[in-house]
């Protein structure tokens, strides 16, 4: 998806069979949701559009089309490293344009390979990147306890802290505060939480430079550079065949 999708004023005419469109969404979620994550966040855009599609809409989403038919011999692969349970969390503040929401994203890695992973606009408007980025930790402390719980039924339970990269200073200077001021009380429910797993020992925040946060492709459209990179660091094999 072209990065300055969601940002430009769509002018264009409404679809004629809004059916076609639905259908061809709908098969690109199943897609993004089972085997595909580097389309989370395109298919996530599209999916918005169900309503009322425009032929902009329908040229965006034809060019997600041929994005996986140049990128068809991807797969998710495992074993490339050793690693255990690894998170990563990003949110782009406000960044539909309507709404004025932010989208969420995280991505979970085991052995090398993402098996967990979400783009999604968040259920209410914050008021700085920092709340955004912390909405979305939230969010993503939900699903690591789920993957903990599973991998426990799977008997391979994750032994001590799981990292969880965020690359918000703020966010993770946020949690470890002990202080709650006038601009934290509307989110206090969540900052709770998230202190809870810090203190329990289930996870441990660690600082990761934007350039290296695969959770960015899951927020917003990216150039082809970076869409390469981090579609390579997700774990998809055949990257380097384009």
């Amino acid at each position: 998806m072209e990065s300055g999708y969601v940002k430009v004023e769509d002018k264009s005419l409404l679809l004629k069979d809004e059916t076609v469109y639905r259908s061809l969404v709908g098969a690109l979620l199943y897609i993004a949701v089972c085997a595909r994550p580097d389309i989370a966040v395109s298919a996530s855009i599209l999916g918005r559009k169900v309503s009322a599609p425009t032929e902009t809409d329908w040229v965006a989403a034809k060019r997600l089309v041929r994005y996986l038919k140049h990128t068809k011999n991807w797969k998710l692969e495992f074993g490339r490293s050793t690693d255990g349970l690894i998170g990563s969390t990003d949110a782009d503040w406000a960044g539909d344009t309507a709404t004025r929401r932010s989208t969420t994203g995280f991505v979970f890695h085991y052995a090398g390979g993402a098996v967990s992973w979400a783009s999604r606009r968040q259920s209410c408007v914050t008021l700085s990147s920092m709340e955004a980025e912390y909405v979305a930790l939230s969010e993503a402390c939900q699903e690591l306890v789920w993957l903990l719980e599973l991998l426990k039924d799977l008997g391979v339970p994750h032994q001590g802290p799981v990292r969880v990269l965020e690359d918000n200073q703020s966010c993770i200077a946020f949690v470890a505060s002990e202080r709650i001021n006038r601009r934290s009380k509307h989110i206090e429910t969540r900052e709770c939480y998230v202190k809870q797993l810090q203190d329990e020992g289930i996870l441990k925040l660690e600082y990761c430079p934007t350039d290296t946060m695969v959770a960015d492709v899951f927020t917003k459209p990216l150039g082809a550079v970076k869409q390469f990179k981090f579609a390579e660091m997700l774990g998809l094999s055949g990257c380097n065949d384009r």
